[in-house]
């Protein structure tokens, strides 16, 4: 009995370490990105971050359409131990490479199409392109970190985050202040960072035996897409569920109005900084736990998160106004209505990310797909009710509501894979 507890304790030991210190790389993260978009919102404003966001959203979007589910299934298989590193890695390549040929074809015959216009009016089909090039770096890069989660390795992880974040800072800087080059600079800018983290997290896999050509294995192939088809869905219901109001913003009231309402998203996120450094380590350690283990611990975890995030949005709303006009320019200053109403849904699901992670370690990622698609349905006809008569407040609403629907459907869905009748501390 002794021996159970002091292992209980060595393991929430570790578990408060490396979220602690995943707080504090994303506290150094989240100073440095500030620092980043008051650069981007004071030298574009509104219109041109609102195009820059944008341009963006497109490999990214791709990115999750391509991606396979393979993030996921990489912590899976490396966190429970059943796949090495060295097949994992070399799947990872041939399938960032299969993605990026379909992305690249699929956005061409968009292009052809010219329907572009239409989709995204008022951002530059010029642009677009060159922020395609974003597509290969993200596939890539996405899945090379998640070996190194699988692997537990989160400093490793924690540096390049701060990493990155110093060099989008320095970047932005020299292109947009220093040269003087616009969005095209801030676009060169980000695909620069992109590049120079490709490359450094390559080095730190290779480190732990990563093998970086492609080969497509069977028996590697069909345990990672059968897990990771569970997990596509509900990831990229949930990327459309967070950015879809960014798309129906544009396409009713343009890019200045994303420029202001993407203020009020970022800074209602910001509460996410703990949930999220919490739920990056919980979903290897429930990979790797018995039920009863994560059944004692995931509750304690899930009521501090959620206290804590209750206290990140009372700051944040005493002082957002002052926030955005120090950090973005009083140009912005329409975005503290909205991030008043995110705030609830904001806090909300941000402690449902450590119940969906939990419930992602267990093997059960298609109960989040289907949270995810539930509350992808309400966001969207809730943006295209409200939107169109009461703006960038009609996509706050929307979204909170949305947010509001998952967290309740997350907490069901955690009580009936832990086979609990509570959230109740046991």
């Amino acid at each position: 009995m002794q021996t159970h507890e002091w292992a209980n304790r060595l393991t929430q030991s570790v578990f408060a370490r490396q979220v602690g210190t995943t707080v504090l790389a994303r506290g150094a993260f989240l100073a440095l990105s500030l620092a980043t978009a008051a650069i981007i919102a004071r030298w574009l404003g509104p219109a041109g971050k609102g195009q820059l966001a944008m341009i963006f959203m497109v490999p990214s979007m791709f990115g999750m359409f391509l991606s396979f589910g393979l993030g996921p299934a990489n912590v899976y298989y490396v966190g429970s131990s059943r796949l090495p590193v060295y097949q994992l890695s070399a799947n990872a390549v041939a399938f960032s490479i299969l993605g990026t040929a379909i992305g690249f074809l699929a956005g061409l015959v968009i292009l052809l199409s010219d329907i572009l216009p239409m989709l995204l009016p008022g951002v530059s089909s010029t642009y677009l392109i060159l922020g395609m090039v974003a597509l290969p770096l993200g596939l890539l890069s996405g899945n090379l970190n998640t070996i190194l989660q699988g692997l537990r390795r989160i400093y490793t992880l924690n540096i390049l985050s701060i990493l990155g974040s110093l060099l989008s800072v320095a970047f932005m800087a020299a292109f947009l202040i220093w040269l003087q080059f616009g969005i095209l600079g801030a676009i060169v800018a980000t695909l620069s960072v992109q590049a120079v983290m490709l490359l450094v997290a390559g080095l730190c896999v290779k480190r732990e035996g990563a093998r970086f050509s492609p080969k497509w294995n069977p028996q590697i192939v069909r345990p990672t897409i059968k897990y990771g088809l569970k997990s596509y869905v509900g990831n990229l219901l949930q990327f459309f569920n967070y950015r879809v109001d960014l798309f129906i913003v544009n396409f009713f009231l343009g890019p200045a109005s994303v420029g202001i309402y993407g203020v009020a998203v970022a800074l209602a996120e910001l509460l996410w900084q703990v949930p999220n450094a919490a739920s990056f380590v919980i979903f290897p350690k429930s990979a790797n736990s018995t039920q009863e283990t994560m059944n004692r611990f995931t509750p304690r975890v899930f009521w501090l998160i959620l206290a804590i995030t209750i206290a990140g949005a009372v700051v944040l709303a005493l002082f957002g106004k002052l926030v955005i006009r120090i950090v973005f320019s009083s140009a912005f200053l329409d975005a503290y209505v909205p991030l008043l109403i995110l705030l609830p849904g904001a806090t909300l699901l941000g402690a449902g990310k450590v119940l969906t992670n939990d419930i992602a370690g267990r093997g059960y990622p298609h109960y989040n797909s289907i949270t995810a698609g539930v509350s992808l349905v309400a966001t969207v006809a809730l943006d295209l009710l409200l939107i169109p008569d009461m703006g960038i407040v009609g996509a706050a609403l929307a979204s909170t509501a949305s947010y509001a629907l998952s967290f309740f459907a997350s907490v069901l869905f955690y009580l009936t894979v832990s086979r609990r009748a509570t959230l109740s501390v046991t």
